[in-house]
């Protein structure tokens, strides 16, 4: 029997249960054959990939689809993005489509062949394949609601100018890509800049993950299930993250990391004093329009009547003075 790849990990379980965990690179056709050697090897019993409902899409994606949704990349379309799955995931969404299209010409892979190879060997074989990360709409929800006001406004400015520009990617950036995983790719530059990125993107997500990989492999507590094989498929960047909370308390229940926050205070405050700054601009509108009307009717309905009087007195009096002077 030949020996498991290098980027496999092997997790044990208390109940007998384990689990081979691959660490892939996305754009990287050594990961795809890592997943299928491993699936065909290990005959598990589920396949757990690092995608959510959002995102199975991948797995039936193929390279002139994303060709294709990149030509067809318009405001348009970006604002059908935004209006579906939120304004930040929606941006995120349009420069996935834009800079896979273009790794694709560089690179000639489709994106996300590592999940694709899960998923084909893991429904040959008769596994589960089940998908064991968090939906996307809520870690950009809580990623933006961790974030200061100002740094949500930055936030935004960088998703917008990663997708206004074409920036070339160097050869060297390529062959980085070949050995990184997606989270590390996207998240590396906005992490620096945005530390609290970091923490929803990669440190939840790796509790989420390991959360999954322990429910398939029936060894979260209070009681255990019988001993199973299960692979799991997940970006390397996830992979020192899932070892070290492996088996963990604060992996057991995950409750709190797929409740959306409160916003940040300030998100808060500038809202509150945008809407009492509109109700009082309504209001100084209402009180004016109100005195204008006023001093519209006092002129022109009640000091009218009163003005004709005097016009006739006037006029009269002069028609009688007309008259007897005649």
């Amino acid at each position: 029997m030949s020996a498991l790849p290098d980027a496999v990990t092997t997790l044990e379980c208390p109940n007998g249960s384990r689990v081979f965990l691959v660490g892939t690179a996305h754009f990287s056709t050594t990961s795809v054959a890592d997943v299928r050697k491993t699936i065909n090897m290990i005959q598990p019993h589920a396949v757990v990939l690092e995608l959510c409902r959002e995102r199975q899409t991948l797995l039936k994606i193929s390279e002139e689809t994303i060709r294709q949704q990149s030509r067809e990349m318009n405001l348009e379309k970006i604002r059908m993005y935004m209006q579906r799955e939120g304004t930040v995931a929606g941006l995120t969404q349009a420069i996935f489509i834009k800079l896979s299209s273009k790794l694709m010409d560089k690179l000639g892979i489709v994106p996300g062949g590592e999940f694709r190879a899960g998923f084909e060997e893991g429904l040959k074989i008769g596994s589960t394949v089940l998908l064991g990360d968090r939906q996307i709409k809520i870690t950009f929800k809580r990623a933006l609601n961790s974030l200061p006001l100002w740094q949500q406004f930055r936030f935004i400015r960088l998703l917008a100018t990663s997708l206004a520009f074409d920036v070339d990617i160097t050869l060297e950036e390529i062959e980085k890509m070949k050995n990184i995983d997606m989270v590390q790719m996207f998240i590396g530059e906005l992490s620096t800049q945005l530390p609290a990125i970091s923490k929803v993107f990669v440190d939840e997500r790796d509790q989420y993950l390991t959360h999954s990989l322990m429910t398939a492999a029936n060894c979260v507590q209070p009681s255990y299930g019988p001993p199973v094989r299960v692979v799991g498929v997940v970006g390397m960047g996830h992979v020192t993250g899932i070892k070290k909370l492996w088996l963990s308390e604060q992996c057991q229940d995950i409750t709190a990391l797929v409740r959306i926050p409160d916003p940040h205070w300030s998100t808060v405050a500038f809202w509150a004093y945008f809407r009492w700054g509109i109700q009082s601009l309504l209001t100084f509108g209402f009180v004016w329009l109100g005195v204008r009307s006023v001093k519209f009717i006092y002129r022109n309905v009640l000091l009218l009547p009163r003005f004709m009087h005097y016009m006739i007195i006037i006029k009269t009096d002069l028609s009688l003075k007309k008259m007897y002077s005649i």
